[in-house]
């Protein structure tokens, strides 16, 4: 009696932590938005990508449209789902503060992938709030792994994330 199985080829992927000063650097455009539309769509090399619509409330490096849009990889396209390790899964409604590089044709994308979104949450007060960044030596350990749920990674109220994405862009915090 078989398993069902079928062979196919296995891969492992290991993702390194981006500081977040090199997020910052890296992004041509910083925004703080809403999601206002998913669309997956086919490329020209066959692969399955998700545009991803964003109605921009802040501007924080660079400069934007009212919307901007942003490619990520993987989506769904009728009855199939295509997903990427490490892409992000973005859905209408969701807030956040995108970090944005400018890839081929012209077109946004997140620095890092998932890296580059960082998601605005409501606190216990009901106050917005973003995930604390990787700051080496501040956030985390100067050298080593990133821990997961290390203590000095709180969440920062969304006015003081904003200001050390400004600080940094100013050419703070080195």
């Amino acid at each position: 009696m078989g398993l069902g199985l079928t062979q196919g080829a296995l891969g492992a992927s290991t993702f390194l932590s981006a500081e977040f000063r090199e997020v910052v650097s890296e992004a041509a455009t910083v925004v703080r938005g809403r999601v206002t539309d998913v669309r997956a769509v086919r490329t020209a090399a066959g692969e399955v990508e998700s545009v991803v619509t964003i109605g921009v409330d802040a501007v924080l490096k660079g400069s934007a449209d009212a919307f901007v849009s942003m490619r990520i990889p993987g989506g769904v396209i009728g009855r199939y789902r295509t997903v990427m390790t490490a892409a992000p899964v973005m859905r209408v409604g969701q807030q956040a503060v995108f970090f944005l590089k400018r890839a081929t044709a012209n077109a946004f994308w997140p620095v890092g992938l998932s890296q580059g979104i960082y998601r605005v949450t409501l606190s216990t007060t009901g106050a917005p709030t973003v995930a604390s960044p990787v700051l080496a030596g501040t956030t985390t350990n100067t050298t080593g792994v990133v821990v997961r749920g290390d203590p000095r990674r709180k969440a920062l109220p969304l006015g003081e994330f904003e200001s050390l994405v400004r600080f940094v862009v100013a050419g703070g915090a080195r």
